[in-house]
Parts: C-alpha cells; sequence; structure tokens
C-alpha cells in the first residue's frame, strides 16, 4: 500500500493531470492519500466522512485514489451532469494522462434510456398525435446512431416534449428477458457492462431503488463492489427516506391504468373485459380527493380482484395484477404506518398524493447499504454543523465513521463580503438596491415559490437587467445556460438553486438570500424527527431545525466563491441573524468573509 500512496502523491506534485486550469493543492493532496488509505484497507467496513470545502478539488482527490486501486469501484453522485461528467471529461483525460487503464461504465435509472419495444409500439399506434409522431421519428433516426440509448444524449428534452413516457418503460411496464428486443435494450446492456467493469459511474437515487430492491427480496439494480465513493452525499439522507417510504398519487393510479390498458390491448379478444375495468376504474377516480384513503382503499380492493381473473393470460397482465395488489397494500400501510414511519397527505386534486416514510434516516441507511462487506467514503463540502460532524453522523447512521476536514483554498477575507441587515423593511425594495449595486450578475435565492412570484414581477419592472425566473417554462438548464451566457442577467429561483451549480467568474458576483431557509413547522416529518429527538432527550430545535437550516444555508452561500478570481457579496436578508439567539451559530458557519450591517459598504465593495 505503501508504493501506492508514495505513486498517487506523485501524480500530483509531478504535475502529471494534463486537465485545463489544474492548480497544484496541498488540501487536495492530503485529501487524496485519506481516501487512498481508506479504501485499501484489507480489514474492510471502514467508514469515512470528508468534508472538502469548496476549490479543494475533492473529485480528483478521489478519482486518483480509484484509478491506482486494482480493487472494483462504485463512484455514485446527485446529479446526472456529475455523472457525465465523470465518466466522459474527468475519467478519460487522467487515465490517458497518468497511463492507466481501467474499464469504466456508466450506469443511471431506467428512465434516462430508450426502451425500443415501447418506441415501436408507439410509433404503431393509432393514437399518436402528429406532433408526437414527428418527435418520435426523430428519437427513432437517433437511436440509429446511438451507442448506448442514453437519452441525455438527444439534441431535444423529451420530458419538455413530453414524449419520454412513451419511449421509457417503469419497472412495470419492462418485460425483461421476455422481450423480444431484449438484445438490445440498452438498460440491459448498460447493466452488463456495469457487472464487468472496474469502475462503475452511478447516482445516489439508483444506488438507494437497488438497496431498497434487495432488501425486499424484489431483485438487484447494481451488482456489489469493494469500495463505495459517495460524493454529494449530503442528499442521501433525504432520498433514504423518500426512496424507502411509500406513495400512492394520482399519477401514480393513472400510470397503472394506462399500463392495464395497453396490455388488455395485446389481447385482441378482451374489448369488453378492457372497457368494464375502464368504466370501474373511471369510476373510482371520481372519488379521488373526495373520500378518506379508507374508502379509497376499499374501492381499489375490487380491481385486482377484477383483474386477477385475466393474470394468466400474459406477463404483462401478470404484471399489472401485481401492481394493482402493491398498491393495495401501499395504501393499507400508509392508513396504519408501524412505528418507525410517519404517514401524511399534501396537495389536492391530480396533485394529491398520500405518503408514509422512515423518521430515522439514519438508521435505514445503516441496515440497507452500510451492512455491505465494503470500505464507504462519503464526500460533501457541507457536513460539519459548527464544526462538527454529529448531524451528519445521525443522519446518516454512521456514529463509527472516522472523519476528516480540508478547508478551502479561497480568500474569503479579500475575495467576499457577508451583508446581514438589521431590518429589512421592503424585501422587493432591498434587493433592488443590491441588484444596483452589482450592476445584475446575481442570484436571488428564495425560500418559497409564492415569494419568488410576487418579487419577480416586480424585479422585472424595477431593474433593466434581464430576469431568469424558475418556473417560467424553461428547464433548470436551460435557464442556467442564459444566465452563463448573458454576463449582466439575474436568475430567480427556489430550492434547487441553492446548490449543485457551479458558476464561476464575473457572472455571478452576488449570491441574495431571502431569509433563513427554514424548513416549515408544519412539515409531518420534520415533526415526527422533532418528536425522535425529544423521546430520547434531545432538543427539536437545537438538534434537528437549527442545523438543517444551517446545512442549506452553507450550500446557497457555497455558490458565489468559485475559483480564485472571484469576488462577491452575499446578502442573507434575515435580521433574526441579529436579533436571536442561535444567529451567533449562523455566523459561524458562513464562509470566513468581511461582515456588514450597512448596504452602503455593498455599494463600496463593486466601486
Amino acid at each position: 500500500m505503501k508504493k501506492t500512496l508514495k505513486k498517487i502523491k506523485n501524480d500530483f506534485i509531478n504535475h502529471k493531470i494534463k486537465i485545463k486550469h489544474y492548480q497544484y493543492r496541498e488540501k487536495q493532496v492530503e485529501l487524496a492519500h485519506k481516501i487512498a488509505v481508506c479504501l485499501f484497507d484489507e480489514t474492510k467496513q471502514k467508514l469515512l466522512l470528508a468534508e472538502s470545502e469548496t476549490g479543494t478539488g475533492k473529485t480528483l482527490a478521489y478519482l486518483i485514489p480509484v484509478l491506482r486501486s486494482k480493487q472494483r469501484i462504485l463512484i455514485s453522485t446527485h446529479t446526472r451532469t456529475l455523472q457525465d461528467q465523470l465518466m466522459f471529461r474527468d475519467l478519460p483525460v487522467l487515465q490517458q494522462a497518468l497511463g492507466l487503464s481501467r474499464s469504466t461504465a456508466l450506469l443511471k435509472g431506467r428512465l434516462n434510456y430508450l426502451c425500443p419495444k415501447r418506441l415501436e409500439e408507439n410509433l404503431q399506434s393509432h393514437r399518436l398525435s402528429s406532433k408526437h409522431r414527428v418527435d418520435l421519428m426523430k428519437v427513432q433516426q437517433w437511436a440509429g446512431d446511438s451507442l448506448d440509448g442514453d437519452l441525455n444524449a438527444l439534441p431535444f428534452d423529451v420530458g419538455q416534449k413530453g414524449v419520454r413516457g412513451m419511449i421509457t418503460a417503469t419497472a412495470e411496464q419492462c418485460l425483461g428477458s421476455q422481450c423480444d428486443l431484449w438484445h438490445r435494450c440498452p438498460l440491459m446492456i448498460a447493466r452488463e457492462k456495469a457487472k464487468e467493469a472496474d469502475i462503475v459511474i452511478s447516482n445516489h437515487s439508483l444506488l438507494l431503488t437497488d438497496a431498497a430492491l434487495k432488501s425486499s427480496g424484489q431483485g438487484e439494480l447494481i451488482p456489489d463492489f469493494d469500495a463505495y465513493i459517495l460524493d454529494e452525499a449530503h442528499h442521501l439522507p433525504k432520498l433514504a427516506s423518500r426512496l424507502f417510504g411509500l406513495q400512492v398519487s394520482y399519477q401514480r393510479l393513472i400510470q397503472w391504468h394506462q399500463n392495464t390498458q395497453e396490455s388488455l390491448d395485446e389481447l385482441a379478444d378482451e374489448i369488453q373485459f378492457k372497457h368494464e375495468l375502464k368504466i370501474y376504474f373511471l369510476d373510482f377516480m371520481s372519488h379521488w380527493g373526495n373520500i378518506s384513503l379508507v374508502d379509497l382503499m376499499k374501492n381499489w380492493s375490487e380491481l385486482p380482484k377484477f383483474l386477477q381473473s385475466r393474470e394468466k393470460r400474459g406477463e404483462l397482465i401478470r404484471q399489472c395484477y401485481e401492481q394493482a395488489l402493491r398498491i393495495q397494500n401501499d395504501m393499507a400501510f400508509i392508513i396504519q404506518p408501524d412505528d418507525y414511519h410517519v404517514a401524511w397527505y399534501e396537495g389536492e386534486g391530480e396533485y394529491l398524493r398520500y405518503l408514509a416514510a422512515p423518521v430515522d434516516s439514519g438508521e435505514v441507511l445503516k441496515k440497507h447499504v452500510w451492512h455491505k462487506d465494503a470500505n464507504f467514503v462519503l464526500l460533501s463540502a457541507t457536513f460539519r454543523i459548527s464544526d462538527c460532524f454529529d448531524y451528519a453522523k445521525m443522519n446518516l447512521g454512521m456514529q463509527d465513521a472516522q472523519t476528516c476536514h480540508y478547508t478551502s483554498p479561497f480568500d474569503y477575507a479579500s475575495q467576499a463580503l457577508i451583508y446581514i441587515p438589521n431590518k429589512v423593511f421592503a424585501l422587493s425594495d432591498e434587493i433592488i438596491t443590491l441588484l444596483h449595486a452589482s450592476q445584475g450578475r446575481a442570484f436571488v435565492l428564495f425560500t418559497s415559490h409564492h415569494v419568488l412570484k410576487r418579487v419577480a414581477p416586480i424585479l422585472r419592472k424595477s431593474i433593466p437587467w434581464p430576469i431568469l425566473e424558475q418556473g417560467g417554462g424553461k428547464s433548470k438548464l436551460s435557464i442556467l445556460k442564459e444566465f452563463q451566457e448573458d454576463t449582466s442577467s439575474i436568475l430567480c429561483g427556489t430550492r434547487g438553486f441553492w446548490e449543485g451549480i457551479d458558476m464561476p467568474g464575473k457572472t455571478l458576483s452576488m449570491v441574495i438570500m431571502d431569509k433563513l431557509p427554514f424548513s416549515p413547522p408544519s412539515d409531518p416529518l420534520l415533526q415526527a424527527r422533532i418528536s425522535l429527538c425529544e423521546t430520547m432527550g434531545g432538543h427539536g430545535f437545537r438538534d434537528i431545525q437549527l442545523p438543517e437550516t444551517i446545512a442549506v444555508l452553507k450550500q446557497g452561500a457555497g455558490r458565489l466563491i468559485r475559483s480564485m478570481n472571484d469576488r462577491g457579496v452575499i446578502a442573507l436578508l434575515d435580521s433574526r441573524v441579529h436579533q436571536r439567539a442561535y444567529g451567533a451559530d449562523i455566523i459561524k458557519n458562513l464562509p470566513p468573509a468581511r461582515m456588514t450591517k450597512n448596504i452602503n459598504d455593498v455599494t463600496k465593495f463593486f466601486l
């Protein structure tokens, strides 16, 4: 192991890394060494939580040990964008620079891959609109040249075009090995490559979905590995609560009905049965949102009974029957959850959904993921709260993990200013004044869609620079592209823009946050977590609400300084920081920049 560690250090020191703008960083080398020690430990069952602040270069710090290792390793990220960056940019460049050759594979969730069978069936459907037919023919033409069937490579967004459901297959729609196009299914080909590769690039949703399937004995999506690198790992607790939970929604039931109708279409002699099923389903859905879930379940229970008589007529029909039973069982669990879950409903009409989720995400991850005979390295820029890993350890179920922390190389004292006013009289007026100081070039991050919708039109009428607004019919990627191209523009967004965005340079010179991002106190899952915490002798606000808020705040503030040359202002327009006792904790977790209460200092900063 000593020889390998020495090689890794030399990879950095000898500047063999031929990546544009690469700069040697001592903290990056230290992090790489720590990761390597964890990966190469033959005792296994080693857990490492590594906080690597913005600018440390954690991606290279884990990729070089991975390439120097002889183990089979899974790298999991939170976003598809980072997956593609690792697979098609970082890994190939590093392999060439270091003269290393390890086989790699990319593995995404099934809805990212073309289903040739679904495409073929929908192109032949007489119900297909002329607009969608044109789109599907474009997909068909693209598929002839595609090497992997990854829909991300299409020149247009199939989600925005409304055709994703026509060219992908859910688990319920997939025929598996019984499909006559199985031999050229992109998803199956990707999974087979993943079984053979030394390094697989996946994502957290797929990793946890796989863990949930394995725990319930329903198969697997990802093979087991010797070691796991989980980047952006602060997302895991919330994902675990969702993916190990249950949901019954309007969309899920409609999708079941569509699948069932399509399956019955395959049986040309079941026209009357199909019609009767449709009549019953439409009658059932007419009560959606108007009666209790208990009554809905009673009505739903007739559907699997109805479909059972045709269960043996084909694989797709059998799958629809089993899915109807799962929906019924999920309803029953949500009505009466066990002691480890909390159940609630939210939304209304077509957006109404009933949910159940585990209260303790840490226990879920500990039981279903960390039990593997493998080493785990978890990385994030925001694990610590007030210089302590305790909150992250609790949420991740990693109380016994080793920890390490590497500070940012950025000089926040000279590169940044933090503005937190004593009082904000009118939010929109305060934001307008700040935007005039920075001449646009800003993120305005809101804690609610309601406030965003109220303030954005006022900004649009009051300032001369373009306003890009989340939810205006454009995708997140297209909004970010516009923001990057127009260096005077202003992006107004909510929670989805608080993290995971890298915008170095003058295009982003100010991050404005309307207030502290506390979760709504009415959130049932939050209430359950607080209750559990207090039952165990903790303090709900201090141990749950405040750390969660600080973690999100650190992500939002982290959007500003992304390179050694960046300069800018972080404006937090929440006077509670100065007025409440917890304000000291908030300030302690912000970047170590100069702080002011005077808006004139912001104007001077940009002169």
